[in-house]
């Protein structure tokens, strides 16, 4: 049995919509002018400004124009401090679509959960993921979660599947970032598409998914199939290519060229769930635009390496992965550095 919700505690609910959708919309708006600003691009004048610049006086052929100063732009200063220490965000992705909503399902696993840390100073990147079905978890209320890693955000909050797993694999993890399948085919189709390189052959009949290895372009749900895909491999195949996605919308969304449709944004991305700062966007902008290109390493943790058993025990949870908390610890230690 799960431990349900318990009443009172840290255990965060859902913010409201209102919430989410006010921080999305902060979100791509500073996106956009960040980047305008980085391209170079002016900004365009408002109608008073317009107004005003149309009533001025043509000056005459023999008049000499009087210079004006230009004010210099007072720039956004970056947070010092947050670029100097380590970074990290858990990333999830819940198992939640308007077409899954429709046909009753009521589920609102978080199948996909990584963490992402940045290194200081931004010269290494580490993404480390968990598999959905490991077991035995340690909650921040000293309770042990015998279900699957994948059902804690639905009975406890993703705060609480944050602090689980920073717990687990003993590290400090401060945010987290979790979106729906709809909101990750939006993502993807915003910028036009990803780029990945297929590593390993990925066959996918009932979404029409057959790829061989090689350099491909993926639109936002050839994307999410690409990310959900498992029966001819296994979800631990799938966890990696979850990574290749996000390095690659990290790289499309951090290019300074990338042209974002934000008004799609802005209607959508109703799953959209965050704790970063929006008060410090210019430095987490700067932060992941280093951080993307830069040098990054990755880990599933995943059977025989990181699991004491795997597979189905006769318990009645089905296939799970019992972890080694010892080897995850030591290998996520040595992915740090610091």
């Amino acid at each position: 049995m799960h431990p349900e919700r318990p009443v009172g505690t840290a255990g965060s609910a859902r913010p409201p919509i209102g919430f989410r959708r006010r921080n999305l919309v902060v979100l791509a708006v500073s996106l956009v002018a960040l980047l305008a600003a980085a391209c170079g691009q002016s900004p365009t004048p408002t109608p008073t400004q317009a107004a005003a610049a149309t009533l001025e006086p043509t000056p005459t052929a023999s008049a000499v124009p009087t210079p004006s100063a230009v004010p210099t732009p007072t720039p956004n200063p970056l947070d010092a401090d947050l670029l100097d220490h380590r970074f990290t965000v858990l990333v999830v992705g819940e198992d939640v679509s308007a077409a899954r909503r429709a046909r009753g399902y009521i589920g609102d696993n978080t199948d996909a959960m990584m963490v992402v840390s940045v290194s200081p100073g931004q010269k290494r990147v580490a993404m480390v993921s968990l598999p959905r079905d490991t077991v035995n978890i340690p909650l921040p209320n000293g309770q042990l979660w015998t279900g699957k890693v994948n059902a804690i955000a639905n009975s406890y909050g993703i705060d609480v599947l944050r602090q689980a797993i920073a717990d687990l694999l003993h590290i400090k993890i401060k945010y987290y970032v979790k979106v729906n399948m709809d909101d990750f085919v939006d993502l993807v189709d915003a910028v036009g598409g990803i780029s990945v390189n297929v590593k390993t052959y990925v066959y996918e009949p009932r979404w029409g998914i057959n790829m061989a290895p090689g350099r491909v372009h993926l639109d936002g749900i050839t994307a999410l199939h690409f990310a959900r895909a498992r029966h001819y491999d296994s979800d631990y195949a799938r966890a990696a290519r979850q990574q290749q996605v996000i390095h690659a919308l990290a790289l499309k969304y951090t290019n300074r060229h990338t042209h974002i449709k934000v008004l799609r944004l802005f209607k959508t991305l109703a799953g959209l769930e965050t704790n970063l700062p929006m008060d410090e966007l210019p430095t987490l902008m700067a932060l992941a635009r280093r951080a993307a290109r830069t040098d990054y390493v990755t880990q599933v943790l995943m059977p025989p390496q990181f699991a004491l058993a795997w597979g189905d025990q006769g318990d009645g949870r089905g296939w799970v992965m019992i972890p080694n908390v010892e080897a995850m610890r030591k290998q996520v230690r040595q992915m740090f550095g610091d």
